[in-house]
């Protein structure tokens, strides 16, 4: 008899902290120019964000999430791209993974910056 894992081996690379919080982002449309949206964050990682909308993102598809420095200090814009987008009844389930470049610049920031924020 075989046995079967209970779990599946974990694939991702960073961390995630659950974090709850709207975000502003600038989606970067070649064809429609810049769309202003709001994105409801579940998750952070160093890696990227998971995020629920209510629009559909489409993979590849590069936006500007505006993300707060601490209450004092303002806010980072940040370029990330979409990895997936699946329709759930509470929307669009979006991945979105960092730039290295924005995240070099940004230095990362764990769940506990962001929500004192």
């Amino acid at each position: 008899m075989t046995e079967i894992p209970t779990s599946l081996p974990e694939r991702r690379r960073h961390a995630r902290t659950q974090l709850r919080m709207n975000l502003r982002v600038i989606r970067l449309d070649p064809d429609g120019g810049d769309v202003i949206d709001l994105l409801r964050m579940v998750d952070i990682s160093k890696g990227g964000i998971g995020a629920i909308s209510d629009r559909q993102f489409y993979p590849g598809q590069r936006i500007v999430l505006c993300l707060p420095l601490s209450s004092h200090s303002g806010r980072r814009n940040i370029h990330a791209k979409v990895v997936r987008c699946r329709q759930k009844e509470s929307g669009f389930c979006i991945g979105l993974e960092f730039d290295s470049i924005s995240v070099g610049a940004w230095g990362g920031y764990s769940g506990a910056e962001l929500a004192a924020a």
